[in-house]
């Protein structure tokens, strides 16, 4: 009987592909701990990825106060380093163009960071706004209209930081779910947000924590697609690595000829270094992995930004940091494990898009 060749593939988000000597590391026990019970999953095909790297041909953004007083939105650096963020419109709206409409089940991701001395509690912060597709999009309000939609508002500042999810029903506006913690903005810190929907079952996390979990947010069976909002007393609001992924299945089988994909595993940019929101989706390797018997090869890929040199090596590298994770924090046996990376050499989506791109930095692993 031939053997079968049993297929377990994990698209992750590598954050820069093109360091030769890229560092092998993973998350710190801290960190660990604070995402252990992390229970995210992202999606698993990458329908729109924009990390700000060229332009804002993606977006359009519609500024309501245009004033010498308030800096306009676009591309800003403000890390010093090669990372790129859209400063958002104090007070506007914007979405990306190419967007029609959201699957029925998906994840948004992305990077937030606020100037949080020029921030308020006052008013809102950002709003993300799953709405009914037949929207006027360059219309749109966050007051209610006869569209069916939530809105979830994420608002940072030194005093308070506070997630909301609001809907209107038959009397008016009303709050689904709130969380507040106080100084729970970090000052400098960038922020990670999550957000699925499944269906009905709307969830938002901030960082680690899981700040709204509504079963029945969002009941009204029809297309639903995604508008941004600002309206801040404040100012001074910047996010990056922008992700909509559709969620194809939320486990993970391994059994004859399978394979499961995911945007979930991510690394410090130039390095091996794996990012603590990436817990989610090492776990369901760890899981996969037990459930199997004999030795299991990590193959790292990555999309074709950088020399096929340097991106063979960090392939390699990212391939191995996998593999001390798993063995370090979950108990699996070394030997079981082998390493190697293939670089670009083998895409599974078109490199001349980002999405392709972004399904493209994977980690493949393979029963032997």
């Amino acid at each position: 009987m031939n053997k079968l060749k049993i297929t377990f593939l994990i698209v992750s988000l590598f954050a820069v592909c093109k360091v030769a000597n890229a560092q092998i590391d993973d998350i710190n026990d801290a960190d660990n701990k604070a995402y252990s019970n992390f229970d995210f999953i992202a999606g698993t095909k990458t329908i729109f990825y924009d990390d700000f790297s060229s332009n804002l041909n993606k977006w359009k953004i519609i500024e309501f106060d245009q004033s010498d007083e308030v800096e306009a939105p676009g591309i800003k650096n403000i890390h010093n380093d090669n990372s790129k963020w859209l400063k958002t419109p104090r007070r506007g709206i914007f979405y990306p163009t190419s967007l029609k409409v959201l699957p029925e089940k998906f994840t948004i991701e992305f990077d937030m960071w606020a100037d949080a001395d020029k921030m308020s509690e006052m008013e809102s912060g950002l709003i993300i706004s799953i709405v009914g597709n037949k929207v006027i999009k360059d219309e749109y309000s966050t007051a209610f209209d006869d569209n069916p939609q939530i809105q979830i508002d994420i608002h940072p500042s030194l005093e308070l930081l506070y997630c909301q999810a609001t809907k209107e029903n038959i009397d008016g506006e009303r709050v689904l779910d709130r969380k507040d913690i106080k100084n729970g903005w970090k000052k400098g810190k960038i922020h990670r947000v999550s957000i699925s929907r499944l269906g009905t079952h709307i969830k938002v996390y901030i960082g680690e924590k899981k700040f709204i979990d509504l079963p029945n947010g969002l009941p009204q069976r029809t297309n639903y697609t995604l508008m941004l909002a600002t309206n801040m007393w404040g100012d001074g609001l910047y996010f990056t690595n922008f992700k909509i992924a559709e969620l194809e299945s939320n486990e993970v089988k391994i059994d004859n000829e399978s394979k499961f994909v995911t945007n979930a595993i991510y690394f410090n940019v130039n390095s091996a270094v794996i990012k603590p929101e990436s817990w989610p989706a090492l776990n369901q390797a760890a899981n996969a992995i037990k459930s199997t018997q004999g030795t299991v090869k990590i193959i790292g890929h990555t999309d074709s930004d950088g020399s096929d040199a340097d991106n063979l090596i960090l392939s390699k590298k990212r391939a191995e940091a996998v593999k001390s994770f798993l063995v370090k924090n979950f108990d699996i046996d070394s030997s079981r494990l082998i390493t190697d990376g293939e670089g670009e050499s083998r895409p599974i989506d078109n490199n001349n898009t980002a999405e392709g791109k972004a399904n493209n930095r994977r980690v493949e692993f393979v029963k032997q």
